[in-house]
């Protein structure tokens, strides 16, 4: 049989615990001495038990599962749980005998007693950890109503014990004074208000240096302003305020300013478009003496290319030259689409009437299955033979049918459609270099983002390129063919056919003339 005790305070302060967890173990000890009982082990705890969690009351249950039989002195029932889930554990291992007996300073409890008492005693543990947390925070809200402060003073200010206010404190006040004013003139930082402060003799209550964190929550925080803030709500303080609700709001606003002074972002025409020939890795771009400059990231650490930088004119006069090659007369667009549209309008004919002439001949053979069903109707011809002729019509109709559902498969939904976009193609591939050199550095990336795929440089030449499709497809053709070529190879490769462009990459060497 083991006997043990477990002594608990709710405030984990210690000038306040001691005395109390000396005065139960003393009444225990007391108790089980007139017992003839000598303590085997005492838990003490300085926790609150409105919740599960305690570690000294686990550490307590664990003991008594691996020794068993114990029986537990405390001072009251409520020392040993104030929560349900605690609560119940305990009078399990009681109604288990593994409790052998609770013994409290004015009854005990068996396994064998009724469940209902020890319960409710639980119970009405819970519940006044419950009314009481309901009181404090009625209480609590009164105070804040009627102007007080229910609670530790903030940074700042000190508690008056005598009539539960708080009041400056005069060795940190000019402190907080100071490091409002400074923020309000919009040249400091709360981490450079933290090293001024410091530098000056601002400390914490334990001697350290105050952090900027706790700077930054006292700034935007309007208690030194005489109004309290709790759970979202206003309440205006009787205390005594360290700055005026003016200098609070200059604060608020230069928090605000900071908030969308942002840095200014450089979008870089060619970063993400060109690589380095020598190594494949990304030119990256920086901004040196209002001058933009590319170069080589050299993210694997092998190439030697990256000490060169090039200048964003030479990279746009590089870029204007390959789009040349993506330029095609502009007449010769006209004539070739205006040719184009009226063969698509000739074929649309033709298609239209062979529509037709499938219709007439699907009515001809329903137009025959009718007589042909009116003459058998009237006994005009023999069963055999009207079994015979209308099997043939029937198939003669599911294969004509058959065709011109063939027919219509091959038909394209909207040749005009097609040819109004293959048109826009080539005319913004005529005009992508005169728009590029015209255009800001905004239009011209938009318009690098809808042709450019990739661009590769060595010693600031150009060594590959490779456009967008449909593209790619025009700067192979532009000096060989004409837009009735590419339109053919469209119509012909199922590839072309207005994809998207991040499925295909192609690569295209460029020769200059000399």
């Amino acid at each position: 049989m083991k006997y043990i005790a477990y002594c608990r305070k709710s405030t984990e302060s210690e000038e306040r615990q001691l005395l109390s967890i000396d005065a139960q173990i003393n009444e225990i000890q007391t108790k089980a001495a007139r017992e003839g009982i000598v303590i085997d082990k005492i838990f003490r705890e300085s926790m609150s038990a409105k919740a599960p969690g305690r570690p000294i009351f686990q550490e307590m249950m664990n003991y008594i599962q691996e020794y068993k039989e114990c029986v537990l002195y405390v001072w009251k029932l409520d020392r040993l749980a104030r929560n349900p889930v605690d609560g119940g554990a305990i009078n399990w291992l009681l109604q288990q005998g593994v409790i052998k007996e609770i013994k409290a300073y004015d009854r005990s409890y068996f396994p064998a007693d009724n469940v209902l008492l020890m319960s409710f005693e639980f119970g009405m543990a819970n519940q006044f950890v419950r009314d009481l947390s309901v009181n404090v925070k009625r209480d609590n809200l009164e105070k804040l109503r009627q102007g007080g402060w229910p609670g530790v003073a903030p940074i700042g200010y000190l508690n008056n014990k005598a009539d539960h206010t708080v009041y400056p404190d005069p060795a940190t006040a000019p402190y907080i004074e100071k490091m409002f004013k400074l923020y309000a003139t919009g040249k400091y930082g709360v981490k450079q208000i933290e090293q001024i402060l410091y530098d000056e003799g601002f400390r914490s209550k334990t001697g350290y240096k105050v952090r900027h964190s706790v700077i930054h929550r006292v700034l935007k925080d309007p208690f030194s302003s005489g109004i309290m803030v709790r759970h979202g709500k206003y309440y205006p303080g009787n205390y005594l305020p360290i700055i005026t609700k003016e200098l609070f709001d200059q604060v608020q606003q230069a928090f605000e300013n900071r908030q969308h002074t942002h840095k200014e972002i450089h979008e870089f025409v060619h970063r993400g478009f060109m690589r380095c020939e020598n190594c494949g890795c990304q030119l990256t771009a920086t901004l040196k003496k209002g001058h933009v400059y590319y170069y080589c990231t050299n993210g694997k650490k092998k190439c030697d290319q990256h000490k060169k930088y090039l200048r964003e004119e030479k990279a746009n006069e590089i870029v204007a030259e390959i789009l040349e090659h993506l330029q095609v007369d502009a007449e010769l667009i006209e004539m070739a689409y205006l040719a184009k549209k009226e063969k698509v309008g000739q074929t649309a004919s033709y298609l239209e009437a062979s529509t037709d002439n499938f219709n007439k001949q699907l009515e001809i053979v329903r137009q025959k299955q009718a007589k042909l069903l009116d003459s058998y109707l009237a006994e005009l011809i023999p069963e055999d033979v009207y079994k015979d002729k209308i099997q043939a019509l029937n198939n003669e109709r599911i294969a004509l049918e058959q065709q011109q559902k063939k027919a219509q498969a091959n038909q394209p939904a909207d040749p005009l459609v097609t040819l109004e976009r293959v048109k826009n193609v080539f005319l913004t591939a005529n005009q992508a270099k005169t728009k590029f050199l015209e255009e800001k550095n905004d239009g011209k990336r938009s318009l690098l983002e809808i042709l450019l795929w990739n661009l590769s440089l060595s010693d600031e030449k150009v060594a590959n390129v490779s456009f967008k499709m449909p593209y790619e497809v025009i700067a192979k053709t532009t000096q060989k063919g004409d837009f009735a070529t590419v339109q053919g190879r469209q119509e012909s490769n199922p590839r072309f056919r207005f994809w998207r462009p991040k499925y295909y990459h192609y690569t295209t060497p460029l020769i200059y003339p000399n």
